[in-house]
């Protein structure tokens, strides 16, 4: 059924969104610029405190309450440790992520772009909401364990090897709660029109779970195997994906590695703590996760809602 957009952005404190399906609202979703979402947004932040009892530590992102940042969220990269331990321990993850490559069934999000402590899971929900039913059952968990033990990696923890005042990139999983602090990682993904890309989560790519039809998996195989996805990066095909060409998915990658050159330009440029990347612009999340091949039009009032859909157009989808 043809499909239309409407975005309302001609109120300075409120975008609206509607998404119709012929006569029928199909979606509805709008923004207050008084009270917008953090979720996905990156920060340049600073360790605050570690906290042993919980084995975390508390992150001064600018804002008032400091985020909550679980050890397994925290990327070996960080490790305050010598080089030839962490070498080592990268080693052993990188033989681990390849051992669960092989050792998880293919119907789910290929293991390898997960890293040391099972931490993908969250931060591919977080990038990608249409993909947040997948789940790491606990087989898989018991499995890395026996590989940590097969590869004898060491188990440190968080005192040894955070410390306060030190500067760190994190992206926030989940929204402030209550007296509770927003849930970080430092795993960033960036979610694409086709993908999610894990920039700094390396080997390859892999297909989401809701992608059931065989056919669909082995030509996105193809297609993965066939771009070059940089070495230090893992991407996850999205939902949205399962049926576009090889350029429509590398075009996107193109696009994502751009941006995360910017967040690293933007990061090195940065005093902490501060917003380096954010996520919550409502018309650029729209036209990523809102149109498809049956929208027919894209209606925008007010001028500067009009030009940034036009920007954000021409870089996600420049065909349209």
């Amino acid at each position: 059924m043809e499909k239309n957009l409407y975005i309302d952005a001609s109120h300075p404190e409120e975008t609206r969104i509607v998404l119709k399906s012929g006569p029928y609202i199909e979606e509805y979703e709008s923004e207050n610029k008084n009270n917008l979402s953090l979720k996905n947004n990156i920060y340049l932040g600073i360790v605050s405190r570690v906290e042993p009892s919980l084995q975390a530590a508390f992150i001064n992102y600018g804002r008032e309450r400091h985020g909550f940042l679980a050890f397994s969220d925290i990327q070996s990269d960080y490790y305050q440790i010598p080089k030839e331990d962490k070498d080592q321990l990268q080693k052993a993850e990188e033989k681990i992520r390849e051992d669960l490559k092989e050792e998880t069934e293919s119907g789910e999000i290929e293991s390898k772009n997960q890293p040391d402590e099972i931490k993908e899971k969250s931060n591919i929900e977080t990038a990608d909401s249409n993909e947040n039913k997948d789940q790491t059952s606990g087989q898989s968990e018991k499995l890395r364990e026996n590989l940590k033990n097969r590869y004898g990696v060491r188990k440190y923890r968080i005192q040894e090897v955070i410390k306060p005042g030190q500067v760190i990139l994190i992206q926030v999983l989940k929204e402030e709660r209550g007296q509770k602090g927003a849930a970080l990682t430092t795993f960033i993904s960036l979610a694409g029109k086709y993908i999610v890309l894990m920039p700094n989560t390396p080997k390859g790519g892999g297909i989401s779970r809701k992608i059931f039809n065989p056919a669909d998996r082995k030509k996105i195989r193809t297609i993965l195997n066939d771009i070059k996805i940089p070495k230090e990066m893992g991407l996850i095909v999205r939902t949205a994906g399962s049926n576009k060409t090889k350029n429509e998915i590398n075009n996107d990658l193109s696009s994502l590695v751009k941006i995360w050159d910017q967040i690293k330009e933007n990061a090195i440029n940065s005093i902490a703590p501060a917003l380096i990347h954010q996520e919550s612009e409502i018309i650029k999340r729209t036209l990523r996760d809102m149109f498809d091949e049956n929208t027919q039009n894209i209606v925008v009032e007010g001028n500067e809602g009009y030009k940034k859909a036009q920007s954000f157009m021409k870089t996600m989808m420049p065909s349209n």
